[in-house]
């Protein structure tokens, strides 16, 4: 029998930033017109590490980190070896090493598949022996083609083993987005354990997330490419299309990151060139009269390969469920690779991208929502003023990825992000926040919030392999740095009562003068090492970071306490901290791979003490031990993790002197979570999960009312959750037809809704079934070659539930029941 192993490896200003990069693109396509002169492609490099053992078993773990199709007879590799292999090099230098000794050699076919055979066999049988031909693998390619993944580039910073990364990771890869017909960022990690995102329907658009049970600022826990998306949460909505691979990293990871969430980060992959021509156009309409239309095109721009192209694009014109909300998007991102030999590469990534929602707060008081107390407010309600509330983000962005290899054993990267973010706002909230009025009415108030913000992110570093005596060192060393300014000014209007039922919008509102008028300047800078030291099967992972953020505040509205007088108000605040992170992991050959690991994390305070001197950062500290199996013989991924998070220096209001802070605050999760990504059959892939979440506030100090939290559960976080997807492909007769289907469960929460006495009130437990069908219509006929249509859907049961809100005493409503009908051609 033959082995078959699939891999897994101002406004003007910001239009004419992407029309620039839009033309650059006309031309260079134009250029791939012209004759070149032919070259030979230069083999590219990729992150190996494969520990020694049977050589069928070092093939099979080659396929699916370097993304391969490989094909043997069994009989072919029987009681053969492999030496252990770990590095970055080409693979064929990798296939070299690995056939090294055996007799046996390789070469590859036009589809691109790797066939190995016995030349001594082929040179009896009077066949041609071939040399070894030289296999190339984009450095753009994806790190994980397949819906099992197999590597990472978030957890070391460099495309790692998930085997080798001592800390819990779940990846979701662009074959299981496209199977779930994911359409947000929600959806996108809603299989995943550890994480649990908030739905938001008609809302403001950026993530909403608790990670470990904490609940995590999108600005703090959203990474794209490596680099934080911004420092400011409106920069941080999410089109999925537009991404090839989600990261969530759970637990502290300051090392690598800088100031950060304690409960973990989500990395995305932005689309990249691709070396093989790629052409897709989608429409999709579905709930809420969504139109969405998106074109991905790609591909070399010279005949040689060295300069590739790609844009990326959608429009969407859409209602959502809230009444009045809309979710209407433009975005455009253009991107080129230049990679004139093995030995450099050049990405450049520009994108444009406008957002329109409804820009209400859309927060429910728990005792008209979940508990209805007589009244319940409908979930299509919409806590605003239509034509004048709104959420209206434009922003535009230009960076480059930028490889070098210095020599045979050191290499360079530097990643850059510029971000420009204007947004028009005005929200909408509930001014009572607490209940809805006797009359039935809600207090409506508007709020106008325009902010115009820049962010820059720079990351330099170099990383080296090399050996002293029998230890062989995996070493990184960078340079971080992060800068963000801002200018925002609030004003708030009148209130308006809006009855819930019946609700007449046509009301004035007037807007007083500004209340804040805030320019803010953050300047970041982070110097890390990381050095993962192998000893046989070994591996030890010791990491440390030292942050200066430097955050600057001119307040030019402040009122100062005493006198009650107007006054500027210009501070400046410098934060230090050192982080650290130990794991050790040990490599079975079986595939089995066990770690534990230590990690920390910090992010600064704004406020100050009573004292007058700035509060200190809050840390974060986690102990974590799991499992991970990577199975010899089928293509699986298995994680379970068992973890101690403690988030200590957290702040809460003075009841003594409301305008500082006190310090004493601490909150623990103790979790356990488990994993599993399996292609059980070519044809069968299933994803589940299961997460335990104990989170409790294990110090904390009275607030106003004498009210002290210590020993309740921490708000909003389901003590149990689980998920599976299962997707099948179907043959013979149904070839071209596969269809889908999950099933979310979220435990119950808590809520500390009554400030006055400390009472609590749970967020009911709920389940949400999921399910989507395919068909690709080249099963029909070769003229409909390309041609695929899929009907997916959310919540089909159109279950009724909430998720915690922005305040302690209010929810969000859940997604009703939304389906979606996506047409596809790819040529």
């Amino acid at each position: 029998m033959y082995r078959f192993n699939v891999g897994n490896p101002a406004r003007s200003g910001l239009v004419a930033i992407v029309l620039a990069g839009v033309s650059t693109l006309a031309l260079t396509t134009a250029l791939a017109t012209q004759p070149a002169a032919a070259q030979t492609t230069a083999p590219q490099s990729v992150n190996i590490t494969i520990p020694e053992g049977p050589l069928e078993t070092a093939l099979l773990s080659l396929g699916r980190q370097a993304g391969l199709h490989i094909l043997y007879p069994s009989a072919l590799t029987a009681g053969k070896q492999a030496k252990s292999l770990s590095g970055t090099m080409t693979v064929q230098n990798a296939l070299s090493q690995l056939l090294a000794g055996s007799g046996l050699a390789f070469s590859i076919g036009d589809d691109g598949s790797v066939t190995i055979f016995d030349p001594a066999e082929n040179a009896q049988n009077g066949e041609t022996v071939l040399d070894p031909i030289t296999i190339t693998a984009s450095r753009n390619a994806l790190q994980n083609p397949g819906f099992v993944p197999a590597t990472s580039s978030t957890g070391m910073k460099g495309n790692a083993s998930i085997l080798e990364i001592p800390q819990s990771l779940s990846v979701v890869t662009r074959e299981e987005l496209d199977q779930r017909g994911v359409n947000n960022f929600n959806e996108a990690v809603a299989y995943s354990p550890g994480i649990h995102a908030i739905d938001y329907p008609g809302g403001q658009g950026m993530p909403r997330l608790f990670m470990r049970g904490f609940r995590s600022q999108s600005q703090r826990a959203y990474y794209r490419d490596g680099l934080r998306n911004g420092f400011n949460p409106y920069d941080s909505d999410v089109e999925p299309y537009a991404l090839e691979q989600f990261d969530v990293l759970k637990g502290p990871s300051s090392v690598l990151y800088g100031d950060a969430m304690p409960g973990g980060l989500v990395n995305t992959r932005t689309k990249r060139p691709t070396e093989d021509p790629l052409h897709q156009v989608q429409v999709q309409y579905g709930s809420y009269d969504r139109k969405q239309t998106a074109v991905d095109f790609s591909g070399p721009v010279t005949s040689d390969d060295s300069l590739l192209y790609r844009f990326t694009g959608l429009y969407r014109n859409s209602d959502t469920q809230i009444n009045y909300a809309p979710d209407d998007a433009l975005y455009l991102a253009p991107s080129f690779t230049w990679q004139p030999d093995d030995d450099t590469s050049l990405t450049l990534m520009m994108n444009y991208h406008k957002v329109t929602k409804g820009g209400s707060e859309q927060s429910l008081p728990v005792v008209n929502s979940v508990y209805s107390n007589g009244t319940k407010i409908p979930d299509d309600f919409f806590i605003g003023a239509p034509g004048l509330s709104e959420w209206e983000s434009e922003s535009a962005s230009f960076g480059y990825e930028f490889n070098q290899a210095l020599s045979s054993d050191w290499d360079f990267q530097q990643n850059l992000r510029y971000t420009y973010t204007d947004l028009d706002y005005i929200t909408a909230f509930d001014a009572n926040n607490a209940a809805v009025n006797a009359d039935n009415t809600i207090s409506v108030m508007l709020q106008k919030r325009p902010r115009v913000s820049h962010s820059v992110m720079l990351d330099n570093n170099v990383s080296t392999d090399f050996e002293t005596g029998a230890l062989k060192h995996d070493m990184l060393m960078g340079l971080n740095y992060g800068y963000y300014r801002f200018r925002e000014t609030r004003a708030n209007s009148n209130t308006n009562r809006i009855n819930i039922y019946n609700p007449n919008y046509d009301v004035g509102y007037t807007f007083n003068g500004p209340h804040s008028n805030d320019l803010d300047t953050i300047n970041q800078v982070g110097l890390y090492a990381q050095d993962q030291i192998g000893l046989d099967n070994w591996l030890l992972t010791l990491g440390g970071r030292q942050d200066w953020v430097q955050t600057k505040t001119n307040d030019y509205y402040s009122r100062t306490i005493a006198a009650g007088l107007l006054a500027d108000r210009h501070s400046t605040r410098n934060d230090a901290e050192f982080s650290g992170r130990a794991g050790l992991s040990y490599l079975f050959e079986n595939g089995i791979s066990p770690y534990v690991s230590y990690s920390t994390s910090f992010e600064p305070n704004l406020g100050t003490l009573a004292s007058g001197s700035p509060a200190e950062p809050t840390t974060g500290e986690q102990y974590e031990v799991g499992i991970k199996y990577e199975p010899t013989s089928w293509n699986a991924l298995f994680t379970a993790s068992l973890y101690q998070l403690t988030e200590q220096n957290v702040t809460s209001t003075n009841p003594s002197n409301t305008a500082t802070v006190l310090q004493t605050g601490e909150v623990r999760s103790r979790g356990l979570e488990l994993e599993a990504k399996t292609a059980i059959t070519p044809q069968l892939n299933l994803a589940a999960s299961y997460t335990y979440t104990n989170a409790e506030v294990t110090k904390d100090a009275n607030n106003q009312n004498g009210v002290n939290r210590t020993g309740l559960k921490a708000d909003g976080v389901p003590t149990h959750s689980a998920s599976a997807w299962l997707n099948y492909e179907f043959d013979n007769d149904l070839k071209g037809l596969s269809s889908g289907a999950g099933v979310r469960y979220v435990g119950t929460s808590y809520l500390v809704w009554n400030q006055t006495n400390g009472s609590q009130m749970n967020i009911p437990a709920y389940t949400l079934v999921d399910a989507a069908v395919s068909y690709d219509f080249s099963a029909l006929s070769s003229d409909y070659a390309g041609i695929s249509l899929q009907i997916s859907g959310t919540n089909l049961l159109d279950k009724e539930y909430y998720s915690p809100g922005f305040y302690s005493n209010s929810v969000l409503a859940g997604t009703r029941r939304t389906v979606m009908a996506t047409l596809t051609y790819n040529w």
